[in-house]
């Protein structure tokens, strides 16, 4: 072994609990990041595998002359459509009314586009006209299986259908009803499949949606194209697959995931890179008497350089190895739990080499970053003036002499005042171990309690309904609804699916229609003040304005299968999910069709007994239909449980970093003193004040760098919050009073932990040694 590797491992083991502290925070980052990104990575192959399996349709157009639109889109194009009905009626599974979806698929034989995988059970018969396919998502809230039996509300009313298999579906991998109805209650969707015949036979409708599959290897350009000749062809509302309300809500959800997936290990890298420099740099103080004695025997500048940057490498690589081995089997589990939580059919599991090589590449370099600056400054060093044994004493500053003249400080006390200036690199690396702990702690909790808060301003301020029933027309009166033990309050709403058009622009939405005093949903606007519905017009979420390039005072286009109708926009509104619009009720009825549907807002007691009500409610006669509001509460955290689960490790691996950063910072900055400490205790001075002094001084350290801290913390959650923000989520950065003061204290008392190692080396500090050591 050459004699300069042989210094270096020596020299590491002598710093090994720093030398460890900067690997672990080196190998948690690229853990971290082998194991987020090649989630993401999975997670997109194996969505992608699903897609393609079961034919997902790269188009979906509702609207006009179907036969027309679908011949359209092959005439310019497409490699394969079909034709489908697809519609919401009233549903009774299990005692529990509900609004559910049928979709039509050919009897006896599979669909080839938005096919369905039979994992239970059997395919639709030939000639059965009685037999449905229940979603998987449908059939484990309701516990269904085949052969069991469900109801839909027919033209005739109630028809009785048997279940003939469970299903997986490529467009209900997530349940969502729509865009705007991401989460729901569980019990308030199902989704089955029918033959076309027995779908015509019980709602007398006609195929009323084109699916289109473009040929492998088209180009957006291509798909744009097709999209233009179905919508010239007549067609209303055209959906590109990656708009498809489950593909989107999944790849919302991904899409975030994947920028934190690179945020948090940058963090921890950079965290990693500081630490490794603080270490390098103190040691070369050390060290300059030895580096000048080379330099002076005829060590050139490039071995010195060298000989540092091998330590970084030597650290970098000890770290990388461990978080690529631990990124790897984090990999596996993480896309399997997602898998398996979201129901995706397919679990792809990779690792990807060039991800691992990525992940060698960057804790090497964060080594090498780490010791590049102490190395150059090694190589630049005078042999003359290395080779003393101390530098020359300077006068003391103008902060040094106004400290000793506070007499009325203890003399640890001032000697810790005088070093948080007198060091300025020494503070400084203090403080920026601090101010990465808080911004990845800050960032966590921030994301964490925006969230939160976001939930609870959209389901206590804005939906403050307790429940949605639907009843066939003039069957049930408010009155009886309000009659009922643990109902505060009904109204009557107006509601339905509608598209808004402004210019060659389309969004498909909810329009909701309320009573000008409503007690049933809170109107928020943009400004954050409370707003009210006005008597003409609509008010929108604020998304709009991004998505068809609108403002207040523009007139829209809400189309529904009843027409067309032009309307004013007169305010948008600040809401954390979804992108609704908004009318006063008669306006809204006068755009949607007449389903034969009366739709009512329920509010409750507090302490009402939720489930009773359901089934007291479901059992009256009329009401079709029943929706929890409360429950899509539930759904929504199964929906967030990759962002939960990411944000707890982040918060309990800031905490750890913390601490890495800290004890490596405090650690080198009582051996780079060693000379200092060991005259203050051959002068007398006890440990517990000589330790109580350099605690004081990194304890002033780090609060001067919170402020810093607090504020690039939150700058950085802002921005990871952004990343989840669309049409489907509006997110702002919001904090609980004692966000701020709580992470403030947390990474306080991480320094004053890091403290105890701290005064166990002065503790050890042996002053004959030290003494022997300057005399040589």
């Amino acid at each position: 072994m050459r004699a300069s590797t042989h210094k270096s491992l020596r020299d590491l083991r002598r710093q090994k609990a720093q030398v460890i502290a900067v690997a672990i925070t080196i190998m948690l980052g690229v853990a971290m990041y082998i194991a987020a990104a090649g989630a993401f990575q999975n997670l997109t192959a194996s969505y992608n595998q699903t897609y393609e399996r079961l034919g997902f349709a790269d188009l979906m157009a509702e609207g006009g002359d179907i036969d027309a639109v679908a011949q359209a889109a092959l005439d310019a194009g497409a490699a394969q459509v079909e034709t489908r009905v697809q519609t919401d009626q009233p549903m009774l599974i299990e005692g529990t009314k509900l609004l559910g979806r049928v979709v039509s698929v050919p009897a006896g034989t599979h669909p080839a586009i938005n096919d369905v995988d039979v994992i239970e059970g059997d395919y639709i018969d030939a000639d059965a006209a009685d037999q449905v396919l229940a979603e998987t998502h449908a059939a484990q809230t309701f516990e269904l299986a085949p052969g069991d039996s469900l109801q839909v509300y027919a033209l005739t009313g109630w028809e009785t259908v048997t279940v003939q298999g469970v299903v997986d579906s490529a467009e209900y991998l997530w349940p969502a009803r729509s865009r705007q109805e991401v989460a729901s209650d569980p019990y308030s969707f199902a989704v089955i499949y029918a033959a076309p015949e027995a779908v015509s036979a019980w709602f007398g409708l006609e195929p009323n949606q084109v699916t289109v599959l473009m040929p492998s290897g088209s180009s957006n350009a291509d798909r744009d194209v097709v999209e233009q000749a179905m919508r010239a062809a007549g067609a209303t509302s055209v959906t590109p697959w990656e708009d498809q309300a489950s593909n989107a809500t999944l790849s919302e959800d991904l899409q975030g995931f994947d920028q934190m997936s690179v945020a948090f290990p940058f963090m921890f890298l950079s965290a990693a890179a500081i630490a490794a420099y603080v270490m390098l740099a103190r040691r070369i103080v050390q060290e300059r008497p030895i580096i000048g004695t080379l330099m002076a025997a005829g060590a050139n500048r490039g071995a010195v350089l060298r000989h540092y940057l091998g330590q970084g490498v030597i650290i970098g690589a000890l770290g990388s190895v461990v978080g690529v081995m631990l990124g790897a089997a984090m990999n596996s589990s993480l896309t399997t739990w997602y898998t398996t939580f979201v129901g995706i059919p397919d679990t792809v599991i990779r690792n990807y080499p060039w991800m691992i090589a990525t992940g060698l590449a960057f804790g090497i370099a964060v080594g090498v970053l780490g010791a590049l600056g102490p190395a150059i400054t090694a190589s630049r060093i005078a042999p003359a003036a290395a080779m003393r044994s101390a530098p020359q004493a300077t006068k003391p500053g103008r902060w040094s002499a106004f400290v000793a003249r506070l007499n009325w400080l203890s003399a640890s006390g001032r000697m810790a005042l005088r070093d948080v200036v007198r060091n300025p690199r020494r503070t400084l690396a203090t403080m920026l171990g601090t101010i990465l702990a808080l911004v990845l702690v800050l960032a966590s909790v921030g994301m964490m309690t925006s969230m939160m808060q976001a939930i609870a301003i959209q389901f206590q301020e804005v939906q403050t309904e307790d429940a949605l029933v639907g009843a066939q027309t003039g069957a049930v009166t408010a009155d009886q609804f309000a009659s009922l033990d643990g109902v505060a309050a009904v109204e009557p709403i107006a509601t339905g699916q509608v598209t808004v058009i402004h210019g060659d622009a389309s969004y498909d939405t909810v329009l909701y229609g309320f009573e000008p005093d409503t007690q049933m949903h809170g109107f928020r606007s943009a400004d954050g003040e409370d707003a009210a519905l006005p008597a003409e017009g609509l008010l929108a979420g604020s998304a709009l304005v991004d998505v068809l390039g609108v403002a207040v005072g523009d007139t829209v286009v809400v189309e529904t299968d009843a027409g067309e109708t032009e309307i004013a926009l007169v305010g948008f509104l600040d809401e954390p999910l979804g992108t609704a619009v908004y009318a006063e009720i008669s306006t809204a009825a006068a755009m949607l069709p007449d389903e034969g549907v009366d739709t009512f807002a329920l509010q409750y007691h507090e302490g009402a007994d939720r489930d009773s009500l359901r089934q007291e409610i479901t059992q009256i006669e009329g009401v079709v239909l029943y929706q929890d509001a409360r429950a899509i509460v539930g759904m929504i955290d199964d929906y967030l449980g990759l962002f939960w689960a990411f944000i707890g490790a982040m918060i309990l691996l800031g905490g750890v970093l913390a601490l890495a950063v800290m004890y490596v910072t405090m650690a080198v900055n009582v051996v780079e003193r060693t000379g200092e400490l060991a005259t203050l205790r051959a002068a007398g001075a006890p440990v517990r004040k000589v330790a109580g002094a350099i605690a004081t001084e990194n304890l002033l350290a780090t609060m001067l760098a919170i402020p810093l801290g607090l504020w690039l913390g939150a700058l950085a959650a802002q921005r990871l919050l952004a990343s989840f923000s669309s049409d489907l989520f509006t997110l702002e950065l919001r904090w609980e009073w004692w966000t701020l003061p709580a992470t403030a204290l947390v990474v306080i008392a991480a320094a004053l932990v890091s403290q105890w190692p701290t005064a166990r080396a002065v503790k050890r500090v042996d002053v004959a040694t030290v003494v022997r050591e300057r005399a040589v």
